[in-house]
């Protein structure tokens, strides 16, 4: 819809769009917390090599029975490959750092991105941004270094491992944009876990060692997880303006502390507890603002 020659996303779909990242959200906290069970016995690349490789199988399934669809074949098979690499890239270094770091206190440093995507969204996309999306995304970045207080004496290095994390997240992200429209849930997800597959593999290796078979379920449930993940957000970001989708990545907020207390019976520290508290009341304030401009606008 054009509305003052303005294009407008109709708020159906973008409301599909928000309820994916939601889920996108959900499936990366449960990844998460399945890798920190598996990172004490494996090297970080096998983690992420049997991740992939046992979701090809998982994803050829689903597709056929759930979305009564096939794999397809993608014209821009150049694009699936770079956003397997970033996609790896970020996977690596968010693992390095989940094993210094709580769930909680990684799922808030890596809440950085949706700044980046912003920006991002706001220069690349051409989008508008207006100053209620920037004051949002701000104040978030402002909380994240509450949460990490980078010049505290119990600030972690391992926290710089997630920033570079977030960053490459929020750029893996931003080129869901260019996928052709084709590409269905389970065709990006198959993609991405065979990318990473391949990447990763050099490296796995020489890695290697004997896989208990009472981990293959941990695996598995990493494997379907981390496919969801990539696909839902993927899917979403290609449904809604980038801005629009940025606030609602902070819903992994909630999964995430509450795992950490009920998987590992650990409260977060203060600190956490106030910089999730800064992101939450942004991401608030811009919902709220978003939702008054819309009924001016009708």
């Amino acid at each position: 819809m054009v509305k003052g020659g303005v294009t407008m996303q109709p708020i159906s779909q973008v409301l599909r769009g928000i309820i994916m990242m939601c889920l996108a959200s959900l499936s990366f906290t449960l990844n998460d917390t399945i890798s920190k069970f598996l990172i004490d016995d494996y090297h970080i690349s096998v983690i992420i090599f049997i991740r992939s490789v046992v979701a090809l199988p998982m994803l050829v399934i689903i597709a056929a029975v759930i979305g009564r669809t096939r794999i397809r074949w993608s014209r821009r098979m150049w694009l699936h490959a770079l956003r397997g690499g970033l996609n790896l890239t970020a996977a690596y270094l968010y693992i390095t750092g989940l094993r210094y770091l709580s769930l909680a206190e990684a799922t808030v440093i890596l809440f950085s991105s949706p700044l980046v995507v912003i920006a991002a969204s706001s220069i690349f996309f051409k989008e508008q941004v207006g100053w209620q999306k920037w004051a949002a995304a701000c104040c978030s970045f402002c909380g994240v270094l509450v949460a990490i207080r980078p010049g505290a004496e119990t600030f972690q290095a391992a926290s710089l491992f997630i920033l570079a994390s977030s960053f490459l997240y929020a750029m893996n992200s931003l080129t869901a944009r260019w996928l052709p429209h084709e590409d269905h849930l389970w065709t990006v997800s198959f993609y991405g876990a065979v990318f990473s597959a391949l990447f990763v593999a050099p490296v796995a290796i020489p890695n290697w060692n004997h896989v208990d078979s009472s981990d293959l379920l941990l695996f598995g449930g990493a494997a379907l997880c981390s496919s969801l993940g990539i696909g839902l957000n993927s899917l979403a970001y290609r449904l809604a303006p980038a801005s629009d989708l940025a606030p609602f990545a902070y819903s992994g907020l909630v999964w995430s502390m509450a795992v950490t207390w009920l998987v590992w019976g650990t409260i977060p520290e203060i600190w956490t507890f106030l910089g999730a508290g800064v992101i939450f009341s942004s991401s608030f304030f811009y919902f709220v603002s978003s939702k008054k401009k819309r009924e001016q606008k009708v």
